[in-house]
């Protein structure tokens, strides 16, 4: 017998999953939702020596990013920074040396649905000196439903004088993740089909994949690299011992060194999912990014 509520649930049509929403919260930060869960915050406190995201959610809720653990307090979810820039530390914090901060002056945008993205002008200063101007701005890209994604895009623009953005021996500068304490130990694949640690760090590739387990299941996140991008495929840094990290590390081999007004314009995709990784499907995801976000 059909029951009056099949026929409704007829009526309206195939379930469709309720729309990621950017939602403005207290304490300086942006959350994006579906629904009632969260999939990842953007946080920007003036109070902290720069803005990233964490947590970073799978699909299912739990987080896979660690923000700021005392073994590295400067590591916060994922983040965007350099160890030498001019002779500045924005990558460290406690640390000796010069240090730098990464300062949001003004927020240019929020879309809350569409997708939802927020635009937010950065300024990286020194010792009182604006060193770069950033635009950046990051999406809830939606190119495969079965994982959560941050669109990640960034215009570094020189200031008053010529600015030189170096790893400086830690080869690991750029867009990075410090994986939560159950996933260290993990495995990597990346585009090229490599599954070997010291391979897979450094070597380019049009994405690279992280993942172990977290309370007995397996989770894992991949960073795409744009074709537009300078130096690409970029060249990945990874680690598992003792913890696991992943980043986008333009800079491994060369650093950028930009005119005073010239622009270093970045854009990488950041898919969090659960499970292992597997080639197939995460070719299919960078394409179907490739489709929905075009070369400028």
């Amino acid at each position: 017998m059909i029951s009056r509520r099949s026929l409704l649930a007829a009526a309206a049509g195939p379930w469709r999953p309720a729309p990621v929403e950017a939602v403005e919260g207290p304490g300086a930060k942006v959350s994006f939702r579906r629904g009632t869960r969260l999939l990842w915050e953007y946080r920007f406190s003036a109070g902290l020596p720069k803005p990233y995201v964490h947590p970073l959610c799978a699909p299912d809720g739990r987080a896979v990013s660690l923000d700021s653990p005392p073994d590295h307090v400067h590591h916060r979810g994922l983040m965007l920074a350099w160890s030498d820039v001019n002779g500045f530390d924005f990558w460290g914090e406690a640390n000796p040396g010069a240090h730098g901060r990464i300062v949001q002056r003004r927020r240019l945008a929020l879309r809350r649905k569409e997708p939802p993205a927020v635009t937010v002008l950065n300024h990286w200063v020194a010792e009182g000196r604006l060193l770069l101007s950033e635009r950046r701005t990051l999406r809830a890209v939606a190119p495969a439903p079965e994982a959560v994604w941050v669109e990640w895009e960034s215009e570094l623009r020189a200031a008053d004088q010529a600015v030189t953005i170096s790893a400086a021996g830690h080869v690991y500068n750029g867009l990075g993740i410090r994986f939560v304490r159950e996933m260290d130990g993990g495995r990597v694949l990346n585009a090229r089909g490599t599954t070997r640690i010291e391979q897979a760090d450094g070597e380019p590739a049009e994405w690279c994949a992280y993942w172990g387990g977290a309370a007995g299941a397996l989770y894992g996140v991949a960073i795409f690299d744009h074709p537009a991008n300078p130096r690409y495929p970029t060249p990945f840094f990874v680690m598992r011992e003792p913890f696991g990290y992943l980043s986008a590390a333009p800079t491994y081999r060369e650093p950028f060194r930009l005119a005073r007004g010239e622009a270093l314009r970045l854009r990488w995709a950041v898919a969090a999912f659960a499970g292992p990784a597997e080639a197939a499907r995460l070719e299919g995801w960078r394409r179907s990014w490739m489709v929905s976000r075009p070369a400028r």
